[in-house]
């Protein structure tokens, strides 16, 4: 992908105006723990955060990277093509398939997401991907389910959730239909 077709992908953001809402929030919450707790529990809220950043920073990295590596791997036109605006149910179908098979938490997910996203994907395939990553994780049934909760109620649950990122996807579809807006995220 060249620099300008990765430029055209990126969507318009405020990414500043979120960061200036988080510190504020922050400000805030510093200011109420300081009034409630004292100066102690601030210096360990910033304690917990730094051990937390700290934690997080090579999980994240990783991560992007794999993001970066994908975005330059998966030709944008084939997931336009299968998970694209003109997708319709096959896209479900494939966002939920994939979404389900997609190992990790969060900090894999979604900024694969992302990835999907800039490269094409349409705002339903990208939401189903997510459902169908938070509760069909193929992963999570063999990490947890199965061994905490035995094969009965692994089994239930994962049958009746079955349908959930198909629902998604196409009440977002509808949605998006009767707004008349496109579903990549471009002005028609």
């Amino acid at each position: 992908m060249s620099e300008a077709d990765s430029a055209k992908a990126r969507r318009p953001g405020g990414g500043w105006k979120a960061i200036v809402i988080w510190l504020a929030v922050s400000a805030v919450l510093a200011g109420l723990c300081w009034w409630l707790e004292g100066p102690p529990a601030v210096e360990a809220s910033l304690n917990n955060y730094v051990d937390q950043i700290l934690n997080l920073i090579p999980r994240m990295s990783a991560a992007l990277l794999i993001g970066g590596f994908i975005q330059v791997l998966v030709p944008r036109s084939l997931v336009a093509r299968w998970l694209g605006d003109g997708a319709g149910v096959r896209g479900i179908l494939i966002a939920t398939t994939v979404g389900a098979l997609t190992p990790g938490g969060p900090m894999l997910a979604f900024p694969l997401v992302v990835v999907l996203r800039n490269a094409g994907a349409s705002l339903t395939s990208v939401i189903t991907f997510v459902t169908a990553w938070a509760v069909l994780g193929v992963h999570r049934i063999v990490m947890w389910e199965l061994p905490f909760m035995g094969t009965e109620f692994a089994a239930v649950r994962y049958i009746s959730s079955i349908p959930l990122p198909i629902i998604a996807g196409l009440t977002i579809m509808a949605i998006v239909r009767f707004l008349g807006e496109r579903d990549d995220g471009l002005k028609p």
